[in-house]
């Protein structure tokens, strides 16, 4: 993206929409971890829903290369600040605020406070002066939005297509998961947290087509895939977190306890249906706040 830099270390990347209809050439979909914290950040800003914007894990800094608005959304950053090229003073940044960047200006995300992937979504000021009426609006908390995630705070499944080859599933629904260091773009690697390892039948499996939220059993535990994934894999694919828990678990960094729950393929639809309304209607409601 030729609107910000990175300065020193860091994992952050460029994201945009995601791209289908390339599976069959061995190119998943991809685009943004969490997409409705993409998609809430751009309607902030007048933007398309999946403009290009920068998918943060951990920065030491970024330097802004035009002059723009700017929103963060996503995993919230603890003492996040921009520092002002012209006298390096340092402003606090609010969550899910928009502010004002000029070209030479540097966000300083900070650590994490909670979540794992913080999206920096912008607006070039090509004509001079930015928006007046977007400058210091506040999303509201994610809470407030968003009714489609589990009221438990669990992270749903359905039953994937080798689902039988479990010897036991309450093995993988009825105990804690730890999300380990083991992660990428691609997939997350599980380790037990109740120390009950899964078993099931592996062998004689023909590769096949996975899925995001696919979860892989494999010799060495359970994988779940993301959205940078392969699209085929020879493993038994025992569960499926569904597409609306896609984004939160996307969310989960090292050492996170995990909570799964089953739920019927209509329920899944369910979940996708609401998340999509809350878009529709922050969409909607988002720009009456401006008066």
């Amino acid at each position: 993206m030729d609107a910000v830099e990175v300065i020193g270390s860091g994992l952050v990347k460029a994201v945009g929409p995601p791209i289908y209809g390339r599976q069959d050439i061995g190119f998943s979909p991809g685009g943004p971890m969490d997409r409705f914290s993409v998609c809430t950040g751009n309607v902030m800003l007048g933007n398309e829903d999946f403009s290009p914007a920068v998918e943060i894990v951990f920065a030491q800094a970024i330097e802004f290369k035009r002059d723009c608005v700017f929103v963060l959304t996503g995993a919230k950053r603890r003492d996040a600040a921009l520092v002002r090229h012209e006298d390096s003073s340092s402003v606090p940044l609010l969550h899910g605020a928009a502010a004002e960047a000029r070209q030479g200006d540097r966000l300083i995300p900070g650590p994490a406070e909670y979540g794992f992937r913080t999206y920096l979504c912008l607006r070039h000021c090509d004509a001079g002066d930015p928006p007046s009426h977007l400058i210091g609006r506040v999303r509201p908390p994610f809470h407030e939005i968003a009714t489609w995630p589990d009221p438990s705070g669990r992270i749903r499944v359905v039953r994937g297509p080798e689902y039988d080859r479990l010897e036991d599933p309450a093995a993988f629904l009825n105990q804690p998961w730890i999300a380990t260091a083991e992660m990428s773009g691609m997939g997350v690697r599980l380790s037990p947290a109740g120390g009950f390892p899964l078993a099931a039948k592996l062998g004689d499996m023909v590769s096949a087509p996975v899925n995001d939220g696919t979860v892989q059993l494999t010799a060495s535990g359970p994988i779940v895939l993301l959205r940078c994934r392969q699209t085929i894999g020879g493993y038994p694919r025992i569960f499926n977190v569904i597409g609306a828990d896609v984004d939160l678990f996307g969310q989960y960094g090292p050492n996170r306890i995990i909570h799964f729950r089953e739920v019927s393929r209509e329920e899944a639809v369910k979940a996708a249906v609401r998340r999509y309304e809350d878009l529709e209607r922050f969409r909607r409601l988002w720009p009456a706040a401006r008066e």
